[in-house]
């Protein structure tokens, strides 16, 4: 021990940091180590300057391999000015890179995952085609020995770009309410990229979730770009002209409510004269209405612009439009069809000198009979066509013989419809006309 102590002594003594020290400082370390007990505090304070002369010395240094880093695209920019893309991105390319440090001894500790950065450099990319492009990577302690893998296979192609359109939809369910989205923003986005992956792009889709929302709303979401199959397309290696899209929805409570059918409500004016309403239908019968709450609550039935029957001699539709329309978020249908049915007024009246028919009578008969009225009930021009071409009834006279009768008048129903005929009974006087037989000679 004794003979390590002075050799160490003898080195310190030597050293060409005791040569430079100050004197005072070479005469504590010379008093110091005369003695034993100042000599193991010699010997620390030796090591203590050991390791300084060590850690102060940057010629002395370590190599150091850290495993597992992750890569960084850079010189996208670049590339795309060079008229190029990268088709995908290299994901497993760019993770579990190795990269060996060689570092001063004083900061071998220091080298770590988290002061090493890897880059895939695209800037130098000239053409279109497979490249093999180097990996490169800087260490904020020492400098970078070496890179496994050292280059990474890529493909590129030519760099080209399209207008898509942006389709929304909406997804939650809110039973009992009404939702829209009413505006895009923007409604049209540019993207870019590798030629074969952009003309794949036919549209591009945001998605809102309506669960728990109400009322008018804007927000930004992101968006997916699809194919035409309808399947997800990458965007790590797309620019476009935004990364969200603003999205106006309309959410508010809805529920159907009936269109009124109250006549003076509907139509207005009067038919023709001798004309008559006879009713008015409304189809649809009812609306889906959405609208703020408190409106909603207050409706029980929908007014609509009524419908002009001035003058009208028959029957008809048209169309009329939704009343209150502007207080109202949405509505079904904006318009309902009225059907308007329009007839003659019915009169009552008595049809003088009915011409009467008689069948089944005897040959030998003669039927004579006293004027016939039938009351007649139905549209006017009818009953007045009747007064003025007459009509007839039959009766039957089957079995009958001479003599003098009042016998009920079969009308034919099918000979005059929409008309209810009352006859009242027909005076038939049956005279017997069969000639003498001669007498016999």
């Amino acid at each position: 021990m004794k003979n390590k102590l002075i050799a160490l002594r003898e080195k310190l003594l030597e050293s060409s940091f005791y040569k430079k020290a100050p004197r005072p400082v070479r005469w504590i370390i010379g008093s110091l180590s005369n003695n034993l007990g100042m000599k193991l505090l010699s010997l620390l304070l030796a090591i203590l300057l050991w390791n300084y002369v060590i850690s102060s010395n940057t010629s002395i240094t370590r190599n150091k391999t850290i495993y597992g880093l992750t890569g960084y695209l850079n010189g996208q920019i670049v590339l795309n000015d060079n008229k190029l893309a990268l088709t995908e991105y290299p994901a497993e390319a760019l993770t579990g890179i190795s990269v060996t440090v060689e570092a001063p001894q004083a900061d071998y500790s220091k080298v770590s995952a988290d002061n090493i950065q890897v880059t895939l450099d695209l800037s130098s990319v000239r053409s279109a085609g497979t490249q093999e492009v180097p990996l490169r990577a800087t260490s904020s302690y020492g400098r970078v020995r070496s890179i496994t893998p050292a280059t990474v296979t890529l493909a590129f192609e030519a760099l080209d770009s399209r207008n898509v359109s942006v389709n929304p939809k909406t997804t939650g369910e809110r039973s009992g309410y009404w939702y829209n989205v009413t505006r895009c923003n923007p409604a049209i986005l540019t993207v870019s990229g590798a030629a074969s992956v952009v003309q794949s792009i036919a549209s591009a889709r945001v998605t809102a979730d309506v669960s728990g929302m109400e009322g008018s709303t804007i927000t930004a979401l992101p968006y997916e770009l699809l194919d035409s199959a309808g399947n997800v397309i990458s965007q790590d290696m797309l620019n476009s002209s935004t990364t969200s899209i603003s999205v106006s929805l309309d959410i508010y409570p809805s529920r159907e409510i009936p269109v009124t059918a109250d006549y003076a409500s509907v139509v207005t004016g009067v038919p023709a004269e001798g004309y008559v309403l006879q009713g008015v239908t409304i189809q649809p019968e009812s609306i889906q209405v959405a609208a703020e709450k408190d409106l909603l609550d207050s409706l029980t039935e929908l007014m609509i612009e009524p419908v002009s029957i001035e003058g009208a001699t028959q029957s008809f539709s048209a169309r009329a439009s939704v009343s209150q329309l502007s207080d109202f978020k949405n509505v079904s249908s904006e318009q309902v069809y009225v059907n308007v049915s329009i007839a003659e007024e019915n009169i009552s009246s008595n049809v003088d000198n009915v011409k009467v028919m008689f069948i089944g009578k005897a040959e030998n008969l003669v039927a004579t009979y006293d004027p016939l009225s039938v009351y007649v009930t139905g549209p006017r021009s009818l009953v007045e066509g009747l007064q003025e071409n007459g009509m007839s009834v039959v009766v039957d006279l089957t079995g009958y013989g001479a003599g003098y009768y009042l016998l009920d008048p079969d009308v034919d129903e099918e000979r005059y419809p929409g008309l209810i005929m009352q006859s009242e009974a027909v005076s038939v006087t049956l005279t017997d006309v069969a000639p003498e037989e001669p007498d016999g000679e």
